[in-house]
């Protein structure tokens, strides 16, 4: 064989190598995040005592909703639920309008102290949420908000407020402020120009935070373990550790609640992946 004939034999067997490894990784990477998924389905369906007598499988020998039967009947799972959705809900509702003023104002505006104001928000990431609950508690304790759905919310959105602001500061620098002068040109106001023009934009990065926000107060537990005692006003991820005793672990339950928790987020996602999915489509503008 001549050279010329070898080069590209070679770069065909390149080319499948380099799709037989993306494959790999991609096949195992489902495969690492899909089958816990999986299993905890399927252990919230098994007989109670199952699961913990037997390796996970694919399939237990036999199905039951025994689990979900006696967590409805024990817990007060619906409760904590609903205490989850307010609580999250409120902290969204909270947390977006103003982190989309605040980024905006930081990306618009140019003024004394700005950028050492976007590297403090960013800073305050790199607190564990750990450093702070002793004075949240104390703080707390002196407003009269601890055990409280209103603490707890207060609690959330001071938590997800620095990085909605920092995520949303760099998305509308992808904007250019050209669409706004224009605006501004036609007898626009600022906050006109902002909610006509910029905000319709910037759907997208709107979105993808304000499902970051959700999600992460859905799933936070520091905060409420630390905020709240009485079972009354626990949210779901306090209620699913409730599952864990001393000598019993309710496995079966604890996973049905699991499975019970992660619906909401799912659904959410599904609405929300059509403006996810939507991206940021600006054409070039000539000066």
């Amino acid at each position: 064989m001549t050279p010329t004939t070898t080069a590209p034999a070679r770069q065909r067997r390149r080319d499948r190598l380099t799709r037989f490894g993306f494959f790999a990784v991609l096949i195992t990477t489902i495969i690492a995040v899909v089958y816990p998924l999986y299993w905890m389905l399927m252990g919230s369906l098994a007989p109670e005592g199952y699961t913990m007598a037997n390796s996970p499988l694919l399939f237990p020998e036999s199905f039951s909703l025994d689990a979900y039967r006696n967590l409805l009947a024990r817990k007060p799972m619906l409760l904590w639920i609903w205490n989850t959705i307010v609580v999250t809900v409120a902290a969204t509702a909270v947390t977006l309008p103003l982190s989309i003023l605040a980024a905006y104002a930081l990306n618009r505006y140019r003024f004394r102290g700005r950028m050492p104001t976007i590297y403090f928000i960013l800073l305050t990431q790199l607190l564990p949420a750990s450093a702070l609950i002793v004075p949240l508690f104390i703080i707390f304790r002196g407003m009269g908000l601890l055990d409280s759905l209103v603490g707890i919310t207060i609690a959330y959105t001071s938590f997800t407020m620095p990085l909605a602001i920092w995520v949303l500061w760099g998305y509308l620098q992808g904007i250019p402020f050209d669409f706004e002068e224009a605006a501004l040109v036609d007898g626009c106001t600022q906050l006109g120009a902002f909610v006509r023009v910029t905000l319709p934009l910037a759907v997208p990065g709107v979105a993808a935070t304000s499902l970051f926000i959700f999600l992460e107060s859905w799933n936070h537990y520091l905060l409420a373990l630390v905020l709240t005692s009485s079972a009354r006003n626990w949210v779901i991820s306090l209620g699913l550790f409730s599952f864990i005793g001393e000598y019993v672990v309710e496995v079966e339950q604890m996973l049905a609640a699991s499975v019970i928790t992660v619906i909401p987020a799912f659904l959410l996602f599904f609405v929300m992946q059509r403006f996810l999915r939507g991206g940021l489509a600006l054409g070039g503008m000539k000066g």
